[in-house]
């Protein structure tokens, strides 16, 4: 049985899911499909309230809309009902390191690793990362260069299913 915990963050991630394994499936240059994400409860913290069965319209890996659940959901429309459950918006962790260990031996470890070790957990610690509701994350750096920037392009071209990617190279005076 899933804890409470665990069902707000699978409500959380559910549409970015949806939408990041239909960019990976190919869906490219078409229109993006728009999904229908029926929520029991969900957390508006642009007005401060919870609101009461809502129907979050989620077009590509974007909130295109929140209406009423007694407001038409369009033809054709995939539905994924979380009627039962809190839905909130995704999390954004400001400092955090994707790429490598999160209980590191010691100092040296980085050291004793290859860089596919550190890619392949970055791999892990990105879904994990989703799972507990991240949508977005400016990871602030590894020990080898660039393995976090490219973990965060195969998120973003839909190798790797993970949240949204700022990393430190991407800002001004560090390079792309």
């Amino acid at each position: 049985m899933p804890t409470r915990r665990s069902r707000l963050a699978l409500a959380t991630v559910a549409g970015l899911l949806i939408a990041r394994l239909g960019t990976a499936a190919g869906i490219g240059a078409q229109e993006p499909a728009v999904v229908a994400i029926k929520a029991g409860r969900l957390v508006d913290v642009e007005r401060g309230e919870i609101r009461i069965n809502q129907v979050v319209l989620v077009r590509g890996d974007r909130i295109a809309a929140v209406q009423p659940a007694s407001a038409a959901i369009g033809a054709g429309m995939r539905v994924i009902d979380l009627s039962r459950y809190t839905v909130i918006p995704g999390l954004i962790d400001c400092h955090s390191h994707l790429v490598g260990e999160t209980l590191a031996a010691g100092v040296l470890q980085p050291l004793e690793r290859t860089e596919i070790q550190e890619a392949m957990s970055g791999v892990r610690n990105a879904w994990a990362t989703l799972l507990a509701g991240f949508t977005t994350v400016r990871d602030v750096g590894v020990y080898r260069a660039f393995v976090d920037a490219g973990l965060r392009d195969a998120i973003d071209d839909g190798t790797v299913i993970g949240p949204r990617m700022r990393t430190c190279e991407a800002f001004p005076g560090w390079g792309s």
